[in-house]
């Protein structure tokens, strides 16, 4: 790598930490403002019959017997989506669900388990705007806190977008030098030696080294020497044997040269 490149690397680097920090800073707040929200809920969801408990998440109340986390009796939902007048999420509306249950044994559980359910959807029906307000008054808060830090984001991803850009072009420059001075070589890093298409339905393959020895002046094709693992019969070994063969191609067409790099680079074939 060029002292260029390094220094581009370099700065890449640290655009990519600060941009961390404030995706973590973000999700940080995320997180406190879901549990704020589920607070909130909690504050109003309470059952006074122990047999029975309430559970929460951001947008829902459950009300669940107390030994049972799982099987909810009543739900309570916010129905929180995209407001297009406030441009974020809000709570408009919300729903309940009432499970219906079927009691084998009418003793005073059935009664515990009616006046829990009335308990619950009092606190709904009484409470159910002052929770909507609660939770998009919350939800208010911290969009402010986020987009405090917008710009700074924002900023940072131009950044990193030129940045990345200039790497490319570094790399994409440094590339084509290589490909027409000494050569770009090739290694099959756990799998094969990289292909060329040079001429249509006609591939080599097993390249060890390209080279372009000329480029047409519209650069779209290209003169070629490639090195390529062979192998041929040895009479006297009984055996075929490898070796690395010499071989030239008039006018192929640059971009599947480029196609070629392209891959190798992604799969780490390219010997820096």
């Amino acid at each position: 790598m060029s002292k260029r490149a390094e220094i581009l690397q370099f700065r890449l680097d640290q655009l990519q930490v600060e941009k961390q920090d404030l995706d973590n800073r973000t999700w940080r707040l995320y997180k406190r403002k879901q549990s704020e929200q589920m607070l909130m809920l909690e504050s109003y969801f309470t059952i006074p019959n122990k047999k029975f408990a309430c559970k929460v998440s951001d947008t829902t109340a459950r009300l669940v017997y107390a030994d049972d986390q799982y099987g909810a009796i009543v739900e309570y939902v916010l129905n929180d989506r995209w407001s297009r007048d406030e441009g974020a999420e809000r709570v408009q509306d919300s729903k309940v669900y009432h499970n219906g249950t079927t009691h084998k044994d009418l003793d005073e559980s059935v009664i515990e388990q009616a006046q829990a359910r009335l308990d619950f959807m009092q606190v709904a029906v009484d409470f159910n705007d002052d929770i909507i307000a609660h939770w998009n008054a919350i939800e208010k808060k911290y969009d402010r806190l986020v987009d405090s830090f917008f710009t700074a984001k924002e900023e940072l991803h131009k950044a990193i977008s030129d940045q990345q850009r200039d790497i490319e072009k570094l790399e994409k420059e440094t590339l084509k030098e290589l490909l027409t001075t000494s050569g770009v070589e090739f290694t099959a890093n756990g799998g094969r030696l990289p292909e060329l298409e040079v001429r249509w339905d006609w591939n080599i393959n097993r390249i060890k080294k390209l080279k372009v020895t000329r480029l047409t002046p519209s650069g779209k094709s290209a003169d070629v020497e490639l090195l390529v693992k062979s192998n041929r019969w040895d009479n006297d070994k009984d055996e075929y044997v490898e070796f690395d063969e010499l071989r030239t191609f008039e006018s192929v067409r640059f971009d599947k040269i480029q196609r070629l790099l392209r891959r190798a680079k992604v799969n780490n074939k390219i010997i820096s």
